[in-house]
């Protein structure tokens, strides 16, 4: 056969293998009128078939012979590129290398495939940043196993794997050469949206924060290469950031929380540059962004479903059954449902989370606002976030009853509350706790002595009615009464009450009533006065005398919360009857005893002794010879008073109780001057009475023995007597605590520096040297000289 003819044969029976080799499932081209980029993956469709067919015969019926195998190798296949990509020419590659990128979150997902040639053609040229090495592997779905080689992100190192010959993606190489020179020990694709990161390999976690230092984030890529640490966007929390998809080849199911719902959706991850709100579960993002804070219930939605929020600065917009949870974030600062009872009454309640906030709860046993740490969630609402708004809203009603809110601040004066009907001003440890409280409908003066409440200390005074004067007390500063005063001085004018029927009592040098309790021997009152004995010391002071006879007086029962027996002359059957005497505002036509009735009222006659003698148990006697030196004292009818040790302060102005053997001795003798001062006297008679006297050169008291009758004022049944009514011994007693655990604020005098000095008193035992007030200290112990 001729040459020609033979190249001619040669050249058909090619074209027929070329034709049958379009017929099998090897390549498609395409090609786009938009992009061209290398061919690099297989089809086995129709339309690939058609296109290679074409153009093998364009070639092979347009071209001489002799230039058929040249057109042959100038055949460049192309694929189509969506008009959505964008394409980047890499740096350092030719014009017709390059790789693709997500444009659009609209846009399909793509495999990122080049063109086989690309790994030879520039394996060093590859950006810092390679989206190739990170891809998976994939085998394609072809019917061939032909041997390539991929880099395996896990293992850090290229390895072999079979091709099937179809749709593969760009991790895909045709020799290990190939693939470490593109993959191992280039840097790896950088995940972050910011930044280039550290390559700092993490794993993803629930915590925030965690396990990355910093201001970095673990973003959780679809390998260990693109699960790195990366830099956080500007302070922003994770839960506010917007829905970012990312860009990649991969298409990972993720969940990313929507604030205006305040809801966990699903969407589809490319694999890198995402933010935080990315997370790999539903539960982890509920987890993290949609933790219910509430301790009760859940957050208040509206009726399109949205979260109420609210914030430290906005608590009110909650509405009626709801307050604002205010959180450590936007978040969980949103109206969460009330919980039962008042909210300052609940415990304190930390709640749990990893925030720590500076918080102030109330605490209702010190009754006060302290500070405590909140986790950020599930508190309840004893949760404050300064002291002011604490105290706004559980400051504590510091009544003894109910007062109507809010409470009216006040003074500490007379008539600060005057405007009020019915209200007093109760003086706290604060202004917070001064304020107008109401009046309990009684005297506060009869008030008991009330310590109220509270963890404070403050010095008061009220008044102890039993012993009918002012006394110090430590009030705890919230729920007293109206007996609570400063001073003792206010407690005084307040309370101190004049027992006198009519008039004001007399008034000492100290601007006090002045007492006429025969125990101090020196208590007498003045002309135009009488002695009215009360329940105590004091009560008994000197009144103005009536004009009429006291025994033509009617009986009165006075006022006042006590009840002593006593004695009134009935002017109608001209007999002594007993009575209940109230204590105070009676008058002068009041005995201690049916004798000292009868002495006062009944004639002094023989039947009347013979009467008073029988009282005493006594045969009937003659008067004695006066046991007194001068005239006992006698009434306006001439008869004579009797007295005993127990009703000694039934004598007159300027008279004694002169204490005898018998009771017809025991009479009011005359004498004014002060006891302690007149010498010894044993007097006359021979009843051998054991007695004491005060001994001014020694300034002590000592006993002696008494004959009966006849003698002065410097004459005492007992020694302690002797030392209250003598008070120079009684001062020089040392300061004596007594021995019992309690502390009360006494007085006595102190010999070292010569005043009364106020000391702790623990309640029992020691020694006269001993007083209630200062003022009392310096009644008697005053004019003492060391």
């Amino acid at each position: 056969m001729p040459f020609p003819l033979l190249c001619r044969f040669l050249l058909q029976f090619a074209f027929f293998l070329l034709l049958i080799a379009a017929s099998l499932p090897i390549y498609k081209p395409q090609k786009s009128d938009d992009q061209r980029v290398p061919f690099s993956s297989v089809d086995s469709s129709a339309e690939g078939n058609n296109a290679l067919f074409s153009a093998l015969k364009r070639v092979f019926m347009s071209s001489p012979p002799t230039k058929l195998f040249k057109n042959l190798t100038r055949i460049t296949f192309y694929r189509h590129v969506p008009p959505q990509a964008q394409v980047i020419n890499l740096p350092g590659a030719g014009d017709e290398e390059t790789v693709l990128k997500r444009d659009s979150a609209k846009t399909p997902p793509l495999n990122f495939t080049t063109a086989q040639t690309f790994h030879s053609a520039f394996p060093r040229q590859i950006t810092q940043f390679s989206a190739i090495c990170s891809q998976p592997q994939q085998m394609g779905n072809g019917p061939y196993r032909i041997p390539r080689w991929f880099f395996n992100p896990s293992h850090s190192r290229c390895e072999l794997f079979y091709w099937s010959g179809c749709c593969g993606n760009a991790n895909n190489f045709q020799t290990m050469e190939q693939c470490q020179n593109t993959c191992e020990g280039m840097p790896l694709v950088n995940p972050c949206a910011f930044g280039t990161g550290q390559f700092l390999f993490c794993k993803p976690s629930t915590a925030p924060g965690a396990p990355c230092p910093g201001q970095q984030f673990c973003h959780v890529g679809d390998s260990p290469t693109t699960t790195i640490c990366c830099n956080k966007p500007a302070a922003v929390d994770a839960c506010q950031q917007p829905l970012n998809v990312g860009v990649g080849p991969s298409n990972l199911v993720r969940w990313f929380f929507f604030a205006p719902s305040a809801q966990c959706q699903s969407f589809t991850y490319k694999g890198l540059q995402g933010n935080e709100n990315n997370f790999l579960s539903r539960f982890d993002c509920e987890q993290i962004c949609q933790a219910n804070p509430c301790a009760v219930g859940t957050p208040l939605r509206d009726q399109q479903g949205q979260i109420g929020f609210c914030s430290a600065t906005q608590q009110n917009i909650c509405p009626i059954g709801f307050y604002c949870h205010v959180g450590g974030d936007v978040k969980t600062s949103l109206c969460c449902p009330m919980m039962a009872g008042d909210p300052c009454s609940q415990p304190v309640n930390s709640g749990f989370g990893y925030y720590k906030l500076q918080r102030w709860f109330w605490d209702s046993i010190s009754m006060e606002c302290k500070q405590f740490i909140y986790c950020g969630q599930k508190g309840n609402q004893n949760n404050f976030v300064s002291q002011q708004e604490c105290e706004m809203q559980c400051q504590p009603n510091p009544c003894q009853l109910p007062v109507e809110m809010p409470l009216q601040q006040c003074v500490p004066e007379p008539d600060a509350c005057d405007a009020r009907p019915n209200m007093y001003c109760h003086v706290g440890a604060s202004p917070v706790t001064t304020v107008c409280c109401p009046a309990e409908q009684i005297d506060p003066c009869v008030q008991s002595v009330e310590q109220g409440i509270g963890p404070n200390q403050l010095e008061r005074f009220a008044f102890d009615v039993q012993a009918q004067q002012c006394v110090p007390f430590a009030y705890r500063g919230l729920k007293g009464n109206r007996n609570n005063f400063l001073s003792q001085e206010e407690c005084e004018v307040a309370c101190l009450p004049n027992s006198c029927p009519s008039g004001s009592p007399f008034v000492g040098a100290d601007g006090r009533a002045q007492s006429c309790a025969v125990s101090t021997a020196m208590s007498t009152c003045p002309n135009g006065y009488w002695c009215h004995v009360g329940a105590n010391a004091a009560t008994t002071m000197c009144c103005p005398e009536a004009n009429a006879n006291p025994c033509q007086l009617p009986m009165s029962t006075g006022e006042g919360p006590f009840r002593l027996d006593r004695f009134y002359f009935d002017l109608g059957s001209k007999s002594c009857k007993s009575f209940i005497y109230k204590g105070l505002k009676g008058n002068q036509n009041n005995f201690l005893s049916l004798r000292a009735c009868q002495l006062s009222c009944l004639p002094l006659d023989s039947s009347s002794v013979q009467l008073a003698f029988a009282n005493w148990h006594l045969p009937m006697l003659c008067f004695p010879s006066d046991p007194c030196i001068g005239q006992p004292a006698k009434s306006t009818s001439g008869q004579v008073f009797f007295c005993s040790a127990s009703n000694r302060d039934i004598c007159p102005v300027n008279f004694w109780c002169h204490l005898g053997a018998v009771p017809e001795t025991t009479v009011c003798c005359p004498g004014a001057t002060n006891p302690c001062s007149v010498p010894l006297s044993p007097g006359t008679g021979n009843a051998g009475l054991a007695r004491w006297y005060y001994n001014a050169d020694e300034r002590q008291c000592v006993s002696f023995q008494y004959n009966g009758k006849r003698g002065n004022q410097n004459n005492f049944l007992t020694q302690d007597e002797c030392q209250l009514a003598c008070p120079a011994e009684l001062c020089l007693l040392s300061i004596d605590r007594g021995s019992c655990g309690g502390r009360q604020t006494r007085y006595a005098f102190d010999r070292q520096k010569s005043q009364c000095v106020p000391f702790e008193y623990s309640g029992c035992g020691g020694n006269l040297n001993n007083f209630l007030t200062m003022q009392e200290c310096q009644q008697i112990c005053g004019n003492v000289r060391i």
